[in-house]
């Protein structure tokens, strides 16, 4: 399958997560999209607010509830845990080499990122190597309109759509039980979630 690997913390995974989805379906031929929860992100400072059980499983709600929207959808979304259980710092090489071998992949696997994260390519761990193992499907955050150009790198820009969500701003509505703020940033069964088991609180 020609298939696309979609990182995050996913701290809680939101609506903007889900609008990338709907984004790879429409402006790529991806058949199936693998999202991999980060276990400690090698380029910014994460500090872990749910257990990584608890981020899977809103993982799995969310996605299950974007199935139920595009029922007619084609394209297979599921989940891997393997940063989680390698543990300590999650490398892209790392994961690439690991997602080739176990599934059944056509070509190369790419790699789903925001055009913020663009100019920090070249600073990724063991990236010669890796850019001749991936494509990157670079996704509209910031809107640049001239993407860096770096030798032996294949980038596919799209023209997306952008969602606003933020994580952060989640955290903070349910740390203070405002639940009503996020009705329309998370889908409903993650949102029921946070709720159930008080996620978040402080």
């Amino acid at each position: 399958m020609v298939t696309a690997i979609f990182g995050g913390t996913f701290d809680p995974v939101h609506n903007g997560h889900l609008h990338v989805l709907s984004q790879i379906e429409r402006y790529t031929d991806f058949e199936m999209v693998i999202m991999i929860p980060v276990c400690i992100p090698p380029h910014k400072v994460y500090t872990r607010h749910v257990t990584d059980e608890q981020r899977i499983k809103m993982l799995d709600l969310a996605i299950t509830s974007w199935r139920q929207l595009h029922a007619g959808s084609t394209l297979k979304v599921g989940i891997d845990d393997c940063e989680i259980r390698r543990k300590g710092t999650s490398y892209m090489y790392d994961t690439v080499r690991d997602i080739s071998h176990r599934y059944d992949i056509d070509g190369n696997i790419s790699v789903i990122i925001g055009d913020d994260l663009l100019h920090g390519l070249p600073t990724w761990y063991r990236f010669d190597e890796l850019k001749s193992l991936v494509s990157f499907t670079v996704i509209k955050r910031e809107g640049h309109q001239n993407p860096p150009e770096y030798s032996g790198v294949e980038l596919r820009m799209l023209e997306n759509s952008r969602y606003e969500a933020s994580s952060s701003d989640i955290r903070r509505f349910a740390a203070h039980e405002e639940y009503n703020k996020l009705s329309g940033i998370l889908p409903e069964s993650v949102l029921h979630y946070i709720k159930e088991h008080g996620l978040y609180r402080t």
